[in-house]
């Protein structure tokens, strides 16, 4: 039987803490793709029935039938009619995805970091060979819109968001600008935070996270492809201390 799932996950930092607590189904979901990855439930097999999931996981049966549905979702199980809920003929080869429990995780928060340094800061470089005048048009209407809404309820986190995606729509790659889209969803809060922490410290210190972002434009403005991604990689990395996803000091070895 697998134990019963906890319903919060564990109080962090009041600044630093990020995404809602676990929730049921998250767990669940985490459990049944462990099971599947294993072999415990091989290509093909047969699941447990709702109820008796249930009642192994000492949970409702919506929460179940939340998990099971994420997992129809990502191609990981298939319905049957009558017959019930089958592992998928190739349950490794579903799409990816990270979850918002995932992002409250400092670990995974790091990584996202570390996967936006991989796509953002290539992306820049393609971004200042490729971009035409309407995209230099609208990084600067959200460069404007950073500094005009910076002490606004989301301290700009919205505007800034926004000008990462115009980037990547400038590097001419669709796939990336799909990608960088997808991301976008899960990071309005986490840039929130960083943003107030940014704050914390004094109006200055707000105005020089808008200035890396004006350093990234300018770059892609003169078609400078080397210092766009010189400028993008810091100012990730930098966005990444504020966050406290790493240190200063590592940040300044990253760069």
């Amino acid at each position: 039987m697998h134990p019963a799932p906890e319903s919060e996950g564990a109080a962090g930092d009041g600044n630093r803490r990020i995404g809602r607590p676990l929730q049921l189904a998250d767990r669940v979901v985490a459990a049944l793709q462990e099971d599947i990855e294993k072999g415990r439930f091989e290509a093909g097999a047969r699941l447990p029935t709702e109820p008796e999931l249930a009642a192994s996981f000492g949970v409702s049966r919506t929460v179940i039938r939340e998990a099971v549905s994420r997992l129809k979702a990502d191609g990981i199980v298939v319905s049957r009619q009558g017959a019930g809920v089958f592992v998928s003929d190739a349950p490794l080869q579903r799409s990816f995805r990270i979850r918002d429990a995932e992002v409250g995780s400092g670990v995974a928060l790091r990584e996202i970091f570390e996967l936006r340094l991989c796509l953002e800061v290539e992306g820049a470089g393609l971004a200042a060979v490729r971009r035409s005048e309407a995209d230099l048009v609208l990084l600067r209407h959200w460069l404007q819109e950073m500094d005009r809404t910076k002490l606004g309820q989301d301290l700009g986190a919205g505007a800034d968001i926004e000008f990462h995606r115009a980037v990547a729509v400038a590097s001419g790659n669709g796939k990336v600008a799909d990608f960088q889209r997808y991301l976008s969803l899960l990071l309005h809060q986490s840039v929130t935070i960083a943003r107030n922490n940014t704050l914390q410290k004094g109006p200055a210190h707000v105005d020089s996270v808008i200035g890396e972002h004006g350093d990234i434009y300018r770059a892609i403005e003169t078609g400078s492809a080397a210092n766009a991604r010189s400028a993008m990689r810091r100012h990730l990395l930098l966005a990444a201390a504020r966050l406290g996803v790493i240190g200063e000091e590592e940040a300044a070895l990253l760069a």
